[in-house]
């Protein structure tokens, strides 16, 4: 038989190795490119300046296309319309929006406002919690710093996208006034792009809403007023609708951390409204008198009344008792008088609520300051 050369069987394997490779990145380059076309016909489009040759940098996009991110949504325009960055550019959209409770917003990248709609099981806290937020600054946004668990289903809560305040300009205020009142500095509320402020002496029109970032919403006592109208000749169980027992400015909330010699700290059980010494104390309902008398354990001179229906009110450090126990009393009907007996540092009155044994707030149930 005829015996081949080794030099030409080691040619032969040379050529085939290499045939072998270069088919072999053939067939990689094909599945690279086959990959690239189908990401290119699946991929999402995204809008640009280019694609939209009749919008221009200073036209915003049309509501249609600034609604995408949520399903349902009422937008509400808090802030001026905003420009078009450019190409594959983030949209800012300065806006407030209603939500539902299952959505996910982005925590970081917010700068718009929103309103939450309040679900069954909320709380101030969780709800702060799922927007990444202070619980004090839903509060401040939403007047709730007198009861914050006030809360009803289907409240609409104003949500800011950072820590903070939400300020309305009133006619004729100024960028240095507003930064005093919260606390932070004029460029601290320019600074904040979608405030839409070019400087600290730029104009403030009435009505301009503002995010205040890092703001602290000053507290205001609420002064309230005792009812002061006939005592319905009928009325001798509760009605359910409670009155002011008294005038005065607030000094103490509900829950509010208070401290004493004799008793330390601990929550406060009522509300403290102070005015001064022998300022009437009337009944925030009909009812009949539990007990009149001198409490030892820091109430001072005290009177509490049931009012038949599950409610017991307590009103204590009085000066004067003007009733006694087992009588009967209308609502608004004079019970005693502003004194400092008992624990306290000055003079004022005690109210506390109860609804079937248990503490209740009770600006959740008197009228609105």
């Amino acid at each position: 038989s005829t015996r081949v050369p080794e030099e030409v069987a080691d040619l032969a394997h040379r050529i085939s190795s290499h045939v072998a490779l270069f088919v072999g990145i053939g067939v990689v380059l094909l599945i690279a490119q086959a990959g690239i076309l189908s990401q290119a016909h699946s991929a999402p489009f995204v809008p640009s300046a280019r694609a939209h040759p009749t919008r221009t940098a200073s036209t915003a996009p049309p509501a249609r296309e600034r609604a995408t991110t949520f399903a349902t949504r009422e937008v509400v325009y808090a802030f001026p319309a905003y420009t078009d960055p450019g190409e594959n550019a983030l949209w800012r959209r300065p806006v407030a929006e209603t939500v539902s409770g299952e959505t996910e917003l982005p925590r970081r990248l917010r700068t718009w406002i929103v309103t939450y709609k309040v679900q069954e099981g909320d709380s101030v806290w969780a709800i702060a919690r799922k927007f990444g937020l202070n619980p004090k600054t839903v509060e401040w946004a939403n007047g709730l710093e007198l009861n914050p668990d006030l809360l009803r289903v289907g409240q609409e809560l104003i949500i800011p996208p950072v820590d903070g305040v939400v300020h309305v300009v009133e006619p004729g205020e100024t960028l240095a006034q507003i930064a005093r009142k919260y606390k932070v500095k004029p460029e601290d509320i320019v600074n904040f792009e979608p405030n839409g402020l070019s400087s600290v002496d730029a104009p403030l029109p009435a009505n301009k809403v503002l995010i205040v970032p890092g703001g602290i919403k000053p507290f205001v006592a609420p002064v309230v007023t005792a009812y002061s109208g006939p005592i319905p000749k009928s009325a001798r169980h509760g009605t359910g609708n409670f009155v002011w027992p008294t005038s005065g400015r607030i000094t103490s909330l509900f829950n509010q951390i208070v401290c004493s010699a004799l008793l330390g700290c601990k929550p406060h059980k009522g509300i403290d409204i102070a005015n001064v010494p022998g300022t009437p104390v009337v009944a925030a309902d009909s009812g009949y008198v539990m007990f009149a008398g001198w409490d030892r354990t820091g109430y001072g001179k005290m009177v509490v009344i049931n009012h038949g229906n599950g409610f017991v009110t307590l009103y204590a450090h009085l000066s004067a008792i003007l009733v006694r126990k087992g009588q009967s009393v209308a609502k608004g009907q004079r019970i005693g008088s502003i004194g400092s007996t008992g624990n306290v540092t000055g003079p004022h009155l005690h109210f506390e609520l109860r609804q079937h044994g248990i503490q209740r707030n009770p600006i959740g149930f008197l009228p609105r300051p």
